[in-house]
């Protein structure tokens, strides 16, 4: 990428570091901004869970609230869209679904015969998906917190998987260098996008219920066309890329990697916008529901960010 294609962060409408956020004892794993705009929340290697609520002020001392319940590392979060309820996942094999508040009671259930690494709630908050150490991706009754089904194929460790918007799709990736695109009424690979230089990190579902973003451990993002079962713009932007998500308007997307860096990406124009640096590899990024701010993990410490270039 040449040094034209970025911006300098020296404008005030570039974004800008609004607080840093400390109290978690291993490095973050995870970040998950609740759909109400009032709080969000971490997790880490050190097991726990943090919800922070005064993050849009400029100093905070520590968390909110911890949460503590799952015997291993805590490997990812999600905050269902009716506010109700904060999934968590772990190395433990289990999930816990967490009221936040306060108190944080949870409810608990073995999830998988090995380490779960990703849990997403569906759209309206009736399902929520699950992979695993184990190479499934399965699927759950939040209310009930009933099996309903696996969706089978994968040969190795699945790392992520999102509904999608209209509950449609499942889009998942894994060690074994493939993002497949599944149906959620019949259970059935629909696609298999197959990669032969580097692995898929992490998986984001576009709002248009047609593209997936997709961050691959050789430093690349690759954006497909599920419709047209098309690669449709390729980035070389990190030598890890860790995480990304899409911005609430749909046209750009934040990405982290491990290289220490977070680039704004516009899609629309097909370029990078914004090249930020933090102190370390960057592990996880996340942006709020309103997309007026951003949060990255960078080692211990959560970074949060304003985006500012919306104006």
């Amino acid at each position: 990428m040449s040094a034209s294609a970025e911006c300098s962060l020296k404008k005030d409408e570039d974004p800008k570091v609004h607080v840093i956020l400390e109290g978690h004892k291993q490095p973050l794993t995870s970040i998950s901004f609740n759909p109400n705009g009032q709080q969000f929340a971490t997790s880490s290697q050190d097991k726990g869970i943090m919800i922070w609520t005064k993050w849009s002020e400029e100093k905070q001392t520590g968390p909110n609230y911890r949460y503590a319940g799952h015997g291993d590392v805590v490997t990812c979060l999600d905050y269902s869209s009716n506010c109700k309820l904060l999934a968590s996942c772990s190395k433990d094999e289990t999930v816990r679904l967490w009221a936040p508040t306060i108190m944080g009671k949870s409810d608990v259930f073995k999830a998988h015969t090995s380490s779960v690494n990703t849990v997403n709630f569906s759209p309206d908050s009736t399902k929520l998906l699950t992979g695993s150490h184990d190479k499934s991706l399965k699927m759950w009754d939040v209310e009930s917190k009933q099996f309903i089904c696996s969706f089978l194929g994968h040969n190795n460790w699945v790392r992520c998987a999102k509904f999608s918007p209209l509950s449609n799709l499942i889009a998942s990736c894994s060690d074994d260098r493939t993002t497949r695109i599944w149906d959620t009424i019949s259970g059935e690979l629909i696609h298999t996008f197959v990669g032969s230089k580097g692995s898929p990190n992490y998986v984001a579902m576009h709002s248009n219920n047609n593209t997936i973003a997709v961050a691959l451990n050789n430093g690349s993002v690759k954006i497909f066309d599920i419709r047209n079962k098309k690669l449709q713009q390729y980035y070389e932007l990190h030598d890890n890329t860790t995480c990304l998500d899409w911005h609430p308007r749909a046209k750009y997307l934040l990405t982290s990697g491990r290289d220490g860096k977070l680039r704004i990406i516009d899609i629309m124009e097909g370029r990078p916008l914004y090249t930020l640096s933090d102190n370390g590899g960057v592990i996880t990024c996340k942006f709020s529901q309103d997309g007026a701010y951003f949060a990255s993990g960078v080692d211990r410490t959560v970074v949060v960010w304003k985006t500012n270039f919306l104006s």
